[in-house]
């Protein structure tokens, strides 16, 4: 959308006096945060970014921010001429919305029916557009907390640009203290490109503040509920211990009653196999031993009498001690012949040697961006096909690695304020040998759905941050 105000316009004199000035309770005046933003956006000339605590407090000043850019008027120039308007975007972020969605809505209400490249930066697509168009433009963003660090840095690069190129566009941005605390951690980005201020006093607020600094949250469990679930925790420990007390003692009684009955069946065993030499009158002495065995096992069995009863042996403890007994032969060794182990050794060494090469492979693998500058200026309109992306390096290197024979090229660009390696295949001269290619990959890459991506583009994104 568009306001009629001229890029160097200036509100009325009566009007900024009541708007800008507020008298507080001790009598002093304080500047309006509406105010401070015009301030900064007329003499700075940088991305200022408003904060408050909560939705409440920053929000309705988006709203009067665009009121605002409604009612100015522009000053020395006629209203109805075409130079005077500001062409004005206005979106509310969100953490559902990505960079491209982002970039694609700024540029859809600024720039009509206007092709563009929703992977190239804001810099470079805006300001393109700036200098076609010949227009002051305001970009107005609520909820900025939920932007990437990637879309408030080109914010920025696209203000500090036009300043350069003496372009007026003015981006404004409101949302929590989250997102001046994001800046705070990467102040080496933001330095002298952008203005914070605090929606709830108007004060401009620095990046080394002390509320910039991020508190840890406190536990949401109260002392009280901590002991509790501790207490709970052990007592639940020491019912389990118990448990397994009374599971062991059963299990050893059990064990100590089979063992009884054996010794009993080991003395019954005895008694069969004794010699009976009854048939032999004249052998005294074999009947005095026999007499003797005899007495000794009677005298055992009412032993343990005494102490267990007696067990009969079921038919299924018999089977079992029979499977043992069979189980227990040993296995004959049957020693291996020559041509076996000749063999065996030979697939060894296969392995080895296969294991070898992979290291290797994964070893020579490097992301290398400047393959994409040698191909621009080597084509005046290349193209390359973009198959995979990844945040891991590693992840990457094992990917090119893998399919080491397609001629496989990559670069770095940053996303969502991470690291990110991008796969491609070689150059190609223009885009419809680039498609004709897509057919003739592996299988495991058409299933990527890999398209069509140019050079310049490539070459934007590796530059992005180097700005």
């Amino acid at each position: 959308m568009s306001t009629s105000a001229n890029s160097r316009s200036t509100y009325p004199t009566t009007h900024r006096l009541t708007e800008s000035e507020s008298t507080s309770a001790d009598g002093n005046i304080a500047i309006s945060v509406t105010a401070r933003i015009d301030y900064n956006l007329r003499f700075a000339k940088q991305t200022v970014l408003v904060v408050g605590d909560n939705t409440e407090q920053y929000s309705p000043l988006a709203s009067q921010f665009l009121v605002s850019l409604s009612n100015a008027k522009p000053a020395g120039l006629h209203s109805d001429t075409q130079d005077n308007h500001i062409n004005v975007a206005f979106i509310a972020a969100s953490s559902k919305i990505n960079d491209i969605q982002m970039r694609c809505r700024l540029i859809e209400q600024l720039f009509v029916n206007t092709l563009f490249d929703p992977e190239q930066s804001l810099a470079v697509s805006v300001l393109r557009f700036a200098k076609q168009h010949g227009e002051a433009i305001s970009i107005v963003i609520d909820h900025a907390h939920a932007l990437s660090l990637q879309v408030k840095y080109e914010l920025c690069q696209l203000v500090t640009l036009a300043k350069k190129n003496k372009l007026t566009i003015n981006v404004v941005l409101f949302g929590l203290t989250e997102a001046a605390q994001q800046l705070a951690m990467n102040k080496s980005l933001f330095k002298n490109k952008m203005v914070v201020i605090a929606a709830e006093s108007g004060q401009v607020i620095s990046l080394d503040d002390k509320r910039m600094t991020r508190t840890k949250s406190a536990s949401p469990l109260s002392l009280w509920q901590k002991i509790s679930l501790v207490s709970a925790i052990a007592i639940i420990g020491v019912a389990l211990i118990w448990v397994y007390l009374l599971i062991a003692e059963d299990v050893n009684k059990q064990a100590f009653n089979i063992k009884e009955p054996t010794v009993l069946e080991s003395h019954s065993s005895q008694d069969i196999v004794l010699p009976i030499s009854n048939d032999i009158p004249s052998n005294e002495n074999t009947r005095k031993m026999q007499k003797k065995q005899k007495t000794t096992l009677i005298e055992q069995s009412t032993n343990v009498s005494k102490v267990t009863d007696a067990v009969q042996a079921t038919s299924e403890e018999i089977n079992q001690a029979l499977m043992t007994h069979h189980l227990a032969k040993p296995n004959k060794r049957i020693p291996a012949e020559a041509g076996d182990v000749l063999q065996a050794l030979s697939v060894v060494d296969k392995k080895i040697n296969a294991n070898k090469e992979i290291v290797k492979q994964n070893i020579t693998v490097d992301i290398n961006n400047s393959y994409y500058q040698i191909k621009a200026a080597e084509f005046s309109k290349g193209y390359v096909i973009q198959i995979a992306g990844f945040s891991d390096e590693i992840l990457a290197k094992r990917f090119l690695s893998l399919y080491s024979e397609e001629d496989l090229h990559s670069y770095q660009k940053q996303h969502s304020g991470k690291l990110f390696t991008v796969i491609t295949t070689k150059a190609f001269p223009n885009k419809a040998e680039a498609k004709s290619i897509i057919q003739a990959l592996p299988i495991q890459l058409i299933e990527r759905k890999p398209w069509v991506k140019s050079i310049s583009s490539v070459i934007n994104e590796i530059n992005t941050f180097k700005q």
